[in-house]
Parts: structure tokens; sequence; C-alpha cells
């Protein structure tokens, strides 16, 4: 991992983005970061977006899109990404309906697969970020073995280790397991006490020199920090940046 391939996830900061968007950008880019992934914002619209991204020198990576939005309007969402100047549109999550069963789970990887067909034709990627219920058991299988399976080359995953390995997997062997489409990472860590919390990478239990070890090994672009519920947003995103930053070469 080198140290420009640290990006932050703007969920992490969401609350604070919600009162006061460029202050909080301004606040990201004074941490260290040049490069954000896109979630949890007020909705601007895209073209105002980009420009206050592009006045805090941040680089948009990847942005969350609901399958719903894929679904309902591909277009507005190659629309936006294309305002936006950004390459990638990841899905982060699937509604209950769509995993009910393996054969859910099948139909909405071929669904997946044709978007990423239709937004590669305009020079958008598409991939698809974990939590913890893909690992649960489901049909003698899992929905992240059937994803695995069944999602065409072209989809990359974006593996989210905290949630992988709340879901009691090993974090390292996953991203090793899909090294042939794992490109974006999420960094955040995993505290026990008693009950599992999320915690800035570095500041918790799991292994991140063997996590970056492995992301490198298998092609990973962005080591993107994240948490989804920070005690304090501004404290934490530093000092995820500054102990990613400590093991990057």
């Amino acid at each position: 991992m080198r140290p420009d391939q640290i990006a932050l996830q703007l969920y992490t900061v969401r609350g604070l983005a919600a009162t006061d968007l460029p202050g909080t950008l301004r606040a990201v880019a004074d941490a260290g970061y040049q490069a954000v992934e896109l979630a949890g914002l007020p909705d601007i619209g895209s073209t105002q977006l980009a420009k206050l991204l592009r006045d805090h020198g941040l680089r948009p990576v990847a942005a969350h899109q609901s399958i719903d939005y894929l679904r309902g309007d591909i277009d507005g969402v190659a629309r936006d990404m294309r305002e936006l100047e950004c390459p990638r549109a990841i899905v982060p999550w699937l509604p209950e309906a769509d995993r009910r069963s393996s054969d859910d789970v099948r139909r909405v990887a071929a669904e997946l697969s044709g978007f990423a067909q239709t937004l590669a034709e305009r020079g958008i990627r598409l991939g698809y970020h974990n939590h913890a219920f893909e690992f649960e058991p489901l049909d003698g299988t899992t929905v992240w073995d059937v994803l695995l399976a069944e999602l065409a080359p072209e989809v990359e995953l974006e593996i989210d280790v905290y949630w992988a390995a709340f879901a009691g997997r090993d974090a390292v062997a996953e991203i090793r397991a899909a090294s042939d489409r794992v490109r974006l990472l999420h960094m955040k860590d995993l505290v026990a006490d008693p009950e599992p919390r999320d915690a800035p990478a570095g500041e918790g239990t799991l292994p991140f020199a063997d996590i970056i070890a492995a992301g490198g090994a298998a092609g990973v672009e962005w080591y993107i920090a994240e948490q989804d519920e920070p005690e304090d947003p501004l404290v934490d995103i530093a000092t995820a940046f500054r102990n990613l930053s400590a093991l990057a070469k």
C-alpha cells in the first residue's frame, strides 16, 4: 500500500457533512486525505459536489449507489458518475427481498453483471460491498459464495474487513480467495468491549499489516478508512489516516 492509495469513506463524517459540507471536506483534507469514497452526503447535486471536492483537493475514487437506483435509472447513475468524474459505482447493500434464497441471490448476481456491462460501455466500473449478512448460512451456502460464483468477472469487490471479521470470517483469507476481483478494501477495526464495535484502523484487533499485504498481492487499488459509528468523527479519521500511513511503503 502506497500513501496515495489511502482514501476516506465520507459516510464516516455524514453527521458533520449534513450541516456543513464545505467545512467537513476541508477537515477531511486537513487530516491528510486526498481521495474519498462518496456516501451519506446531503443531496446537493453532482455538479456542485464535484466542484466542492475539487476545491478541497479531494479525488472521488468510488461512490455508493443503491441497487434500486441502478434498477430504476441506470442512465442517471452514469450521468452522476460522469459529472463527479468518479470511476466506480459500488452497490453497498442488498435489500432483504433480494437475499431470501440462493436463487434470489443468483438472480441479483445476473442483474449486477448486466449493470456492470452497461456501465462499462460508459467507462464506469461496478463493484459490490459486503456487510455481515453475506456470510450467514443460506440454503447450504452463503450469499457471499453465490456472488463469488455467479458474478461476471467485471464486477469488482469492495471487502469490508470489519464486517467480514464481525461475521467470524478471516479477512485476510477472504481477500486471498477473491484476489481476482477485490479492488477496494474498507479499513475499519474491530473492538470487543464487551460487544463488538468498529474503531479507527489500527485501534483494535484486526491484523492490518497482513490485510495490507494480502491486498497488495491481490491488486487492491484503494484502502478506504471508514467507520459506521465513530465516537469523534474528525479525531477518528485523523487516527485512521495516521495509522494506515505508518503501514504504507
